[in-house]
């Protein structure tokens, strides 16, 4: 069920219904175990990573907004600092809150948890209340979307709080908008009751005049004109609406301003009164224009209103030119949620991959220390009582046995992280496999089917690492022809005849993932285009060591590169994003790389190891 966004209080719950009523139109955790400072290292850059990802990969379509995320940051520090759980339940809740702002409502969740565990055991609050409503606006499952709604209600009950009055009712407002049928697929749930979510807002409207919430009451008369416009009752809400511009307007403030515009725009539309409609439109337009907003949501309303009005009014051109602008930014977010789901995989795998090294690290410490120490017992006992050497002997060999289990353990920690990795990855490339099957367009189908491609890599890789002795490193012929052979058997092609020539090396597991990705992307791509309707296709990888260099080279004998490309075309040049994964790959190896065809695409590259 592709569930709206919907941000409480109520100055963000009429952007849920307005988004709604656009698209209803289309088809559309005080601080144990682990010091403050650690805590800062392990975060910051984690969370500062996601962001510099996404803005380097497409700023302009970027939604997730940084001077949040470093204020939640900053009150993050302030609690390790001070050591208040309390304000660290904030930090977390800022977190969820910035990250479901930019729709990833997963991460948003876990954060959100995060909070509910400090909060929860403390008790009634308004901030536990408002948390169950952000946990409620996460969930996808009607069951546990209305308990935590019931939930927030009764703390509002206990408390008789008129902030946490509001929030539960625009929160119910929400939830009866909202199919949970899913168009009549599950008929067993509810369709949406616009009846009832309008009754929750006239609820809303006389504690807001009571407490003379002005900005709060136009945003509720904003609420209010959008689900009359979803009954089909425009001239209404239109009637709401223009009583609320007048509010804006004295108050001066801009973004309502220009939201009420579009939706007096919008309203017009409907009732078929396109010239009153473009008054508004072109006013929120320049309003827009001199705002510092760049919202996705916002600059997909004001196209689909010029396409609309465009449409209403015979400039078929003019619509077309808007209707392409909506489709291409809706194309730019699709692709920038894949990339930030590429990128959480690998910063989620390198978080691990230093857990493992840490936890190790440690132990083999703890070791050390505890053999030192019984070496020193036993030489001063050696020096001082010669008498009692054989009894110092027992101790020493008992000494023995205890650390050869302890090693013992270690190794087997070491396998079951790698263990537990590889059923993660696992799970990963199931479900991107169910995801696929359930799409329609080719193109996302297609992308998500290259990204299980690559976690089939990384899981080949630990499986490898669990199964084998080396715990760390990994051969390369077994993992190489392991991993052609999984992407060819992946294509359904039987006969392809492959050509293995690889020197007896070792791998480190951080030099075998990056290579591994290399090979993936490499045999996907001769399957998609030099083996179909190929009489005799042959793929070949080989390898060879010389002193401390590994050379490798991978080629097909398909009809090679595009013309157009180049035979000896740079790696640099290549903007596709499997290219660009390629030229990633091959410089954190610190290796060289290029292509070249004769015919048939052949890959060549040298790294140390």
């Amino acid at each position: 069920m592709k569930r709206p966004v919907f941000l409480l209080p109520i100055r963000s719950m009429t952007l849920f219904l307005k988004l709604q009523l656009d698209f209803a139109s289309r088809e559309w955790k005080p601080f144990s175990g682990i010091s403050g400072r650690t805590r800062r290292f392990l975060l910051l850059p984690a969370l500062l990573a996601t962001y510099l990802t996404g803005l380097a990969q497409n700023p302009q379509y970027l939604k997730l907004q940084p001077h949040k995320l470093l204020y939640a940051d900053t009150v993050y520090r302030e609690a390790i600092a001070k050591n208040d759980s309390l304000l660290l339940a904030e930090a977390y809740y800022l977190y969820g809150k910035t990250y479901g702002a930019s729709g990833d409502k997963v991460t948003a969740h876990r954060w959100y948890l995060k909070s509910l565990k400090i909060l929860e055991p403390r008790g009634d609050s308004f901030e536990l209340c408002r948390l169950y409503i952000r946990i409620y606006e996460s969930q996808v499952s009607y069951e546990e979307s209305w308990r935590y709604i019931l939930l927030a209600q009764g703390i509002a009950q206990r408390l008789n709080s008129y902030k946490a009055w509001v929030r539960v009712y625009g929160s119910r407002s929400n939830f009866y908008t909202i199919d949970w049928s899913e168009g009549g697929l599950k008929p067993h749930l509810p369709k949406p009751r616009f009846d009832s979510a309008l009754y929750y807002l006239h609820k809303i409207s006389p504690l807001l005049y009571k407490h003379r919430d002005t900005n709060s009451i136009v945003e509720n008369m904003m609420g209010i004109g959008h689900i009359h416009k979803i009954l089909k009752k425009p001239e209404t809400g239109i009637k709401y609406l223009t009583n609320a511009l007048k509010l804006a307007t004295i108050r001066n403030e801009e973004g309502q301003k220009m939201k009420l515009m579009m939706d007096l725009a919008d309203g017009y539309l409907a009732i078929g009164q396109p010239q009153k409609a473009w008054v508004f439109l072109t006013q929120a337009q320049k309003l827009y224009n001199r705002s510092p907003f760049n919202d996705f949501f916002i600059r997909g309303n004001f196209e689909n209103l010029y396409y609309t009005y465009y449409r209403l009014t015979g400039h078929w051109k003019q619509a077309l030119k808007h209707s392409e602008n909506l489709r291409e930014i809706e194309r730019n977010d699709f692709v920038t949620e894949r990339n930030a789901a590429v990128s959480r995989l690998n910063m989620e795998f390198k978080a691990e991959q230093k857990d493992a090294l840490l936890k190790a690290q440690k132990n083999e410490l703890a070791l050390r220390t505890e053999t030192l120490r019984a070496q020193q017992r036993l030489t001063w006992a050696v020096s001082a009582l010669l008498l009692v050497a054989a009894v110092l002997c027992t101790v020493f060999f008992i000494l023995y046995r205890k650390n050869r289990r302890i090693s013992i353990r270690n190794a087997e920690l070491v396998k079951e992280q790698n263990h537990r990795v590889k059923n993660n990855l696992q799970v990963v490339s199931s479900l991107l496999n169910l995801q696929s099957r359930q799409l329609v367009d080719e193109t996302a189908k297609k992308a998500v089917e290259e990204s299980q491609l690559r976690v089939q890599a990384m899981a080949i890789l630990h499986r490898r690492l669990y199964d084998g002795d080396g715990l760390v490193t990994v051969n390369l012929d077994e993992f190489i022809q392991e991993l052609v052979t999984s992407v060819i058997r992946t294509f359904g092609y039987s006969e392809i005849r492959t050509v293995f020539d690889l020197a007896p090396v070792e791998l480190s597991a951080n030099d075998a993932l990056s290579l591994g990705l290399i090979v993936n992307e490499l045999t996907t791509n001769a399957c998609k285009y030099a083996f179909p309707d190929h009489p005799d296709p042959v793929f070949q990888i080989v390898g060879e060591k010389q002193e401390n260099v590994l050379k490798l080279t991978i080629a097909d004998n398909g009809p090679g590169l595009p013309a157009q490309a180049g035979i000896d075309d740079s790696l640099t040049q290549r903007k596709t994003f499997g290219m660009r994964l390629i030229q990633i790959q091959v410089n954190q190896l610190a290796g060289v790389g290029r292509f070249s065809s004769q015919p048939g695409v052949r890959f060549e590259m040298q790294f140390k190891i």
